[in-house]
């Protein structure tokens, strides 16, 4: 009897260690593997109100493209853009998109290089396959608080339409007073094409001169510098400063006009006010010449 019970109390034993319930110190516990996490996007209201590593979404954006044979295309709500900034200020992720299919992502993640430029103006950014540049304002050196700009194409020889986005928070109409002018300062870039279709970013010193009575501004951007590559060297080319004007309607808070580079280029401008207090103003544009090339690119400025 004794013998029989033991046999019984053995057979459980191996039973429960085969199935690895029990206590046994010889299992082990599954493992559960790690689950991905999605990071959080917040919506863009303003630069001070964002957080380092946190990725901000703009939406309804302006914007304008080229082809190398001169077709321009503007919208002024098509364009939107992700971003994420460092402690520093500096951009880890661009994803910017100036209509349906037409986008551009750089990411520190992805081994793209995002280098500051133009003396801490701009970002200049390259994508890890090289096939695709673009240029960005840095808005903390302008102090921005309210909007980007950025401009992209592609790298080295273009191969065809190139995009620009202005994006931010925007100005209410109701705040667009009927009398008065402001002055506002900052900055423009751009994706330049030149005749034997060799591409080049650029950057230059803006100023917008905007007369409420009339609803019209002006536009002078110069000191234009020109760039190869991220890091490369700046170039200065004074041909590619601009002038134009803008109108607007009352009661709205879009900005139409034309623009003209020194060396004869034409083409359209567009843009509106960002901010609650018409804090700020930005925009695109896209110019072409036959014989000189294109050029697309946006600006911003602030009072």
């Amino acid at each position: 009897m004794k013998l029989f019970i033991y046999l019984i109390i053995g057979a459980g034993s191996f039973f429960l260690v085969a199935c690895g319930g029990g206590s046994s110190s010889t299992s082990t516990p599954a493992s559960t593997p790690d689950t991905p996490v999605t990071p959080t996007i917040t919506s863009f209201t303003s630069w001070s109100a964002t957080t380092a590593n946190v990725p901000v979404a703009m939406t309804g954006g302006f914007s304008s493209s080229v082809d190398l044979v001169g077709n321009i295309s503007q919208s002024d709500s098509s364009g939107s853009a992700t971003f994420t900034r460092d402690a520093s200020n500096n951009y880890t992720l661009i994803n910017s998109t100036a209509s349906a299919g037409n986008s551009a992502i750089f990411s520190s993640a992805l081994s793209d290089t995002l280098t500051s430029s133009f003396n801490g103006a701009t970002t200049t950014s390259l994508n890890k396959a090289q096939t695709t540049i673009s240029i960005f304002a840095n808005p903390s050196n302008y102090a921005f608080n309210y909007q980007t700009y950025g401009t992209w194409g592609s790298y080295g020889n273009a191969t065809g339409t190139s995009f620009a986005l202005s994006d931010g928070s925007a100005s209410p109409a109701s705040a667009i007073p009927t009398v008065g002018a402001l002055t506002y300062t900052g900055g423009s870039v751009g994706y330049f094409v030149d005749v034997n279709k060799v591409a080049y970013v650029t950057n230059a010193n803006l100023i917008v001169n905007l007369t409420f009575d009339s609803r019209k501004a002006s536009f002078v951007s110069s000191t234009t510098g020109i760039q190869g590559a991220p890091a490369g060297n700046t170039v200065p080319n004074a041909n590619l400063d601009m002038t134009g004007t803008m109108t607007y309607v009352a009661g709205t808070n879009y900005f139409t006009g034309t623009v003209t580079t020194t060396n004869g280029m034409t083409g359209n401008i567009n843009g509106e006010f960002y901010g609650p207090g018409l804090n700020e103003l930005g925009g695109t544009y896209a110019v072409y010449g036959v014989g000189l090339g294109t050029m697309v690119g946006s600006f911003g400025s602030k009072r």
